[in-house]
């Protein structure tokens, strides 16, 4: 990863993925507050970003958008659209770890379902959005839509509230099969309330 000097100090430091797309901005100079955009680069740290923005991203395929080393009580928030790559595997195409995190946002997040649908259920599919060993946080607002698979994986996490999200796999009415809304293992005092689901599954699933 590239790092370019800033013009000025408030703009300090810029990380670019390696066809020179900017994707990890960090605001100014001694600031907490980072932007992902553009072109996603694995193994991007979030670790020291007390506030992500994810805006207009692009994952390419075969890689997770990796948030499982949020800093603990970090936001984190999609805006824009965030398009996943497409590849026969199991995924995630995004993962999530930590301890009081606020994830939110108005954004989408698209995995490009019709390119799974229309190959059959017998091919790899990527889960969408897991949840590992979320702790004492909120996930809520944003929509995800053309799942390929499952929808949410929430295994080992506790005393978190998951609302207001849209799951939409519409587009594949008849042939997003699979795609679950919520599968859950191994929680404790998980609250899912007020989401929309339209799928071609179980809505929920313990």
């Amino acid at each position: 990863m590239k790092l370019l000097s800033a013009v000025s100090t408030a703009f300090a430091l810029i990380a670019a993925s390696v066809n020179g797309t900017p994707m990890l901005r960090q605001e100014a100079e001694g600031s907490s507050s980072c932007t992902l955009t553009g072109t996603y680069k694995s193994g991007t740290d979030i670790s020291s970003c007390s506030t992500v923005t994810i805006s207009s991203l692009s994952v390419p395929a075969g890689v997770t958008l990796d948030l499982s080393k949020a800093k603990t009580g970090a936001t984190i928030e999609f805006t824009g659209t965030t398009t996943f790559g497409t590849a026969k595997w199991d995924g995630p195409l995004v993962l999530l770890t930590g301890s009081s995190l606020t994830v939110k946002g108005s954004g989408t997040l698209d995995g490009q379902g019709s390119w799974y649908w229309k190959q059959g259920t017998s091919i790899s599919r990527p889960v969408f959005f897991r949840m590992n060993k979320v702790l004492s946080s909120t996930v809520s607002g944003f929509t995800l839509k053309n799942m390929p698979y499952r929808t949410f994986s929430i295994l080992n996490s506790q005393k978190t509230t998951i609302s207001g999200l849209t799951l939409d796999a519409s587009a594949g009415d008849d042939l997003a099969k699979n795609t679950d809304g919520f599968d859950l293992s191994g929680n404790d005092y998980v609250t899912i309330t007020g989401n929309k689901i339209y799928n071609q599954d179980d809505c929920l699933a313990m």
